[in-house]
């Protein structure tokens, strides 16, 4: 080959001949004039350029151009010979030495330090005539879209290290969204999954300050990546769901849960993770072979029933949204994610979505449920008696090692403190005939159920460690705010023969478990060093307390007056919204803290005013 390089001489600027000139390669006439090397090489005949570049254009003889136009198949032999050239001239670049950057040593390292994909996006099949479309098999192939956008944080990588412990001591463990494997550094994260990296940095910080400045940057992505410019992978749908789950972290005037959710419930849509893959094959296409089937992986399983999670805790929250529907597919994942053969995270995610299953059977309106029309009505006995049996094979079905984990057991006593409410707090009156005292003795045992209830999720709030009670999302707000209410009513309630008020207020008072809860979130910043942002925006932490002063507002205005000078102490020591003593609180008006922008429409205050008066709990004989 070098000896017929050697004995040929280049053609002059603009002197190629057709095929050389298609195929943009150099022509090389050979020494005996008859061809040029290529088409001597490819068994072609060497006809002259129909036009010289920048200059008069040469009418070639008509013999040739009929022999050009009658050969379809030449040129498509010729377009593949381009591309492989192309494909060929790729691989002698992807082999030649790289010369890599220095190896980053923090996370704000830019896109531009690493590694370039090595694998082609198309592969010419010769054989069948066909192009395939080639993508990476690993995420590392790959760059993200949005890892310059994330790149903007430079965090150290301990402290990175260390916050990524925390996100899933205290976060993942409680929503079991996503499987970060323990040998999965924060810096493998960061390059896997930025979006996700960035959520786990904002929720684990220490710095309030900083968790506001990531705020800015998940909007952006948000709203430039996601909604303008249409951006969808999995990465950016855990981020989705991850923000909305710990979304008041980042709350501010506005609630924002219901429109993420739903963003959420589209990213899954588009990705069609919410069927199964055999069930919408690819269209078939002349040019491209379909791809194989491919079978869904455990992630895709999981970020479904995730993506489900978080639409039945929307819906606990809010009441604006109802839980995505549930579908044959989704049945599978929730059995395949029971076995945990991955995680044990998996085992607790399907008992949490197995739960919310049950409440929402308890709590969604009738299908012809009129807009502002009344309350719901108490399910049948034997509903309840069927969700009890339900809820007890969930509690049984848990391998031995999880039926003590704090995440599951909040959701299993939650879900029988709803049974419970049901058949007690929401039931018919007595009936005024009822001569031998049997329903009103089951009335009593029914109620006792539910304070038992609600005391034992109330010890398992108590008891949770500082360093992991920080990753309680948004549903276990919702999940608090029930169980005072149901602890309000208990304490309350005069109607029912029988019924200590005294003794229920001595076991379980809302206003000294409210008083208890503001003081055991008070020494959460100290025992963890989270400092407060500067400026009038406040932390999580740091506004508890007038949020806990609004839900006490909200209580006092609806007791009974004779009922405040009873044995409720801590009801006593707070200034009620007329007279800032202890006593006269009938008013409809709200103290003028309660009038702060984050507290107006808050998740816990959003729903507990009209379930406090709710009339279904009357007792008074009909």
């Amino acid at each position: 080959m070098a000896t017929d390089s050697a004995s040929c001489s280049p053609a002059p600027y603009g002197r190629a001949c057709a095929g050389c000139s298609r195929a943009k390669c150099k022509c090389f006439y050979r020494a005996d004039g008859s061809s040029c090397e290529r088409c001597h090489r490819l068994g072609k005949a060497c006809e002259p350029a129909l036009a010289v570049r920048k200059r008069k254009a040469r009418t070639p003889p008509p013999s040739s151009i009929a022999t050009t136009s009658t050969q379809p198949a030449s040129r498509l032999e010729e377009k593949l010979d381009d591309i492989v050239t192309l494909l060929r001239s790729q691989k002698q670049t992807q082999d030649q030495p790289r010369r890599h950057t220095r190896q980053p040593t923090r996370h704000g390292t830019s896109a531009s330090s690493l590694p370039a994909p090595q694998n082609p996006d198309v592969m010419i099949d010769t054989t069948a005539n066909v192009i395939h479309l080639v993508r990476p098999a690993s995420p590392e192939a790959s760059i993200s879209p949005i890892l310059e956008d994330v790149s903007v944080h430079d965090i150290p990588d301990t402290l990175a290290e260390e916050q990524l412990g925390i996100f899933r001591l205290a976060f993942i463990s409680h929503f079991p969204l996503v499987h970060i494997p323990a040998t999965t550094t924060a810096y493998e994260l960061r390059r896997q999954r930025p979006f996700l990296w960035l959520l786990a940095m904002a929720l684990s910080t220490r710095s309030t300050t900083q968790q506001f400045a990531m705020e800015e940057t998940i909007w952006h992505i948000i709203s430039r990546k996601i909604v303008t410019e249409h951006l969808m992978n999995l990465d950016l749908l855990l981020g989705v769901v991850c923000f909305s789950a710990w979304y008041h972290y980042f709350k501010q005037e506005k609630p924002f849960m219901c429109m993420l959710t739903q963003l959420a419930v589209s990213l899954a849509f588009d990705l069609g993770i919410h069927q199964d893959a055999a069930a919408n094959p690819p269209r078939r296409s002349r040019v491209l072979a379909p791809s194989p089937h491919r079978p869904r992986t455990m992630e895709e399983r999981r970020t479904i029933i995730a993506v489900f999670r978080l639409t039945s805790s929307t819906w606990s929250a809010y009441r604006k949204i109802e839980p995505l529907r549930w579908t044959p597919y989704m049945d599978e994942c929730l059995r395949i994610l029971s076995e945990g053969k991955e995680t044990q995270g998996d085992i607790v995610l399907a008992a949490q979505v197995k739960c919310q299953i049950i409440t929402y059977q308890l709590t969604r309106p009738p299908t012809n449920y009129p807009a502002g029309g009344e309350s719901l009505k108490a399910p049948s006995t034997i509903l309840t008696d069927a969700l009890l049996r339900q809820l007890n094979d969930i509690r049984q079905s848990l391998p031995a090692d999880l039926r003590s984990h704090r995440a599951a057991q909040f959701y299993l006593d939650y879900t029988e403190i709803k049974i419970r409410e049901s058949q007690s707090l929401l039931a018919q009156p007595l009936a005024a005939d009822d001569a031998a005292g049997l329903s009103n003795l089951q009335r009593l045992q029914e109620l006792d159920a539910a304070l038992t209830a609600v005391e034992r999720w109330l010890g398992l709030l108590f008891e949770w460690p500082a360093r992991e009670c920080v990753g309680a999302d948004a549903e276990m707000f919702a999940q608090f705010s029930q169980c005072l209410v149901v602890l309000f009513k208990l304490g309350t309630l005069e109607q029912l023969p029988g019924w200590d008020l005294a003794e229920v207020r001595q076991r379980a008072d809302v206003f000294a478990v409210l008083d208890r809860f503001s003081a055991f979130v008070a020494v959460l910043p100290g025992k963890l060093g989270i400092v407060d942002a500067d400026g009038p925006r406040r932390g999580l932490l740091f506004k508890v307390n007038l949020l806990v002063r609004a839900i006490k507002a909200l209580f006092l205005a609806e007791m009974p007056g004779h009922a405040q000078q009873g044995p409720t102490a801590a009801a006593d020591s707070f200034p009620t919204p007329i007279s800032g003593s202890g006593e006269g609180s009938e008013t409809a008006d709200l103290p003028e803290f309660m009038m702060e922008p984050y507290l107006m429409d808050d998740v816990l205050l959003n729903m507990m005013y009209d379930d406090i008066q709710l009339p279904a709990w009357d007792f008074s004989v009909g």
